[in-house]
């Protein structure tokens, strides 16, 4: 148990000091610059110096990234994303107070049932979606239909998310089982199978929103564009 705390520790340093090198030295805000809009005349050894700085970057986070991947993976977690935040949990945790992390084989995670929230995410990508196209620097005409045609692809948007997240908690044990010990997990499944009532009906809900978003972002484009003086 030793030699893994002072793995963590290791990864950890090598990740702080590294990157923090790199950062601090300017060196990566040079490359990066370098990268997005590179000098019309350049030398073997600029883009040597600017290629080796990009492999240090990627060097310096290894060791812990392959760290948190090994973790998770021994991780029975039920679900995709809570398995990767534990285990960066676990890490840094187990680096900082040199104890024994709990056995994650034996911790296992459910989604719970939370209304509300998939009420919010809902409400949010209806937002987000329609105001991402009206206030960015795209070929759309400013007009009532445009609103209205963002607007309702919002809507539909949003409802297809809700649908989503209240099918979530009702993903079978056996679908959760099969997710276990995988290196990407799915955090959602396509298929109504998947799911105790009433989660099969969310999903049938969700994929016919989904399917009018597609309707109505296409054609209301056609709509839009063709209607532009």
């Amino acid at each position: 148990m030793m030699g893994r705390v002072w793995w963590y520790r290791v990864a950890i340093a090598i990740l702080v000091l590294g990157e923090g090198y790199l950062v601090f030295s300017g060196r990566l805000a040079a490359s990066s610059h370098y990268s997005s809009a590179p000098p019309a005349a350049t030398s073997d050894t600029e883009f040597f110096h600017h290629f080796a700085t990009n492999v240090m970057w990627i060097a310096f986070l290894a060791p812990l990234g392959v760290t948190v991947v090994w973790v998770a993976t021994r991780d029975k977690s039920a679900t995709a994303g809570a398995a990767y935040w534990r285990a960066i949990r676990t890490v840094f945790t187990v680096a900082w107070k040199g104890d024994a992390a709990p056995p994650l084989e034996e911790a296992i995670d459910t989604v719970a049932e939370d209304p509300l929230g998939a009420l919010l995410k809902g409400v949010a990508a209806a937002a987000l979606m329609p105001s991402f196209f009206w206030f960015a620097k795209v070929p759309l005409p400013h007009t009532a239909r445009t609103a209205v045609w963002l607007g309702l692809t919002g809507l539909l948007v949003g409802a297809s998310v809700y649908c989503l997240e209240r099918a979530r908690p009702f993903l079978t044990p056996s679908w959760h089982e099969a997710q276990r010990g995988r290196l990407f997990r799915r955090w959602w499944s396509p298929y109504p199978v998947s799911y105790d009532p009433p989660g099969n009906r969310w999903i049938v809900w969700h994929w016919v929103f989904a399917i009018l978003t597609g309707v109505c972002w296409l054609g209301g484009f056609g709509f839009v564009v063709g209607s532009t003086p």
